[in-house]
């Protein structure tokens, strides 16, 4: 369905999308768990596999509960959050903006190739 070139384009919005995800969460880790064993601030280090039209993010497990408004014991938790919607919003957002400009573009060609041929 896609083109090379389109593919590649998706693939390097992927990267750069990806890339600000990883550091905005990285932020948010930073300024927020900073008591803890390192594991979350090594994960959010590496990169995203980029396979293609897919993105694969590695986390630990437990970034899910990071997130959770309240602990274990019913306490209330005050940080920004790290894994859940309005951080993968950044990403949907951007790669949205991309394909919006241009699959409208890749048609117009396709109508194009399409109407040169016949004539």
């Amino acid at each position: 369905m896609f083109t090379d070139d389109f593919t590649h384009q998706i693939g390097s919005v992927f990267n750069v999308q990806t890339t600000a995800l990883l550091a905005k969460q990285s932020a948010v880790a930073a300024s927020t768990f900073t008591r803890r064993t390192g594991r979350l601030s090594a994960s959010l280090q590496d990169r995203a596999t980029i396979t293609g039209t897919a993105a694969q993010l590695e986390y630990p497990k437990y970034i899910r509960f990071l997130d959770m408004k309240r602990s274990r014991t019913g306490a209330r938790k005050i940080h920004g959050p790290i894994y859940n919607r309005p951080i993968y919003g950044y990403l949907v957002g951007g790669v949205r903006r991309f394909l919006n400009a241009a699959i409208p573009k890749a048609m117009i060609r396709a109508i194009d190739g399409a109407i040169t041929s016949v004539k």
